[in-house]
């Protein structure tokens, strides 16, 4: 009996060392992929309203600004909207090079004075800025 113990025991001890040898692999590996992916991967992209904040003559009629974007992969089309208080409006698109920015001109009717919401959809994802319509500075 003693014996059978005995040799329960040095087996018992076997399996555990296997499993963890096998489950620190499994981490170490898994470490290590995870920085490689992550090295590899795109940047979040990004947009920005410029200027951020936009003087529109009595909070009414057209405003004018850019939207710069970063982060983007080349080639991709970037759809850009503007969302007022009542309205979501196409206003324009982006077209990212080799850096993954552009920049486009953007034009949008207003009725009132706010915080609007920019608009970027892409195969990289979608992001949103805002824009800030003011009567005066």
């Amino acid at each position: 009996m003693s014996r059978f113990l005995g040799s329960k025991a040095t087996l018992v001890v076997a399996l555990v060392s296997v499993l963890v040898l096998v489950v620190g692999i499994s981490v170490a590996t898994g470490a290590g992929s995870g920085g490689q992916n992550a090295s590899a991967s795109a940047e979040t992209p990004s947009l920005q309203a410029v200027p951020a904040q936009v003087v529109v003559a009595g909070c009414s009629g057209q405003a004018e600004f850019d939207v710069a974007g970063a982060g983007w992969k080349e080639g991709e089309v970037v759809l850009l909207s503007v969302t007022t208080n009542d309205r979501r409006e196409f206003v324009g698109a982006g077209f990212p090079g080799g850096s993954g920015g552009f920049i486009d001109d953007v034009y949008v009717k207003v009725d009132a004075c706010g915080v609007n919401t920019v608009r970027g959809v892409g195969r990289s994802g979608t992001v949103n800025t805002p824009v800030i319509i003011l009567e005066t500075k």
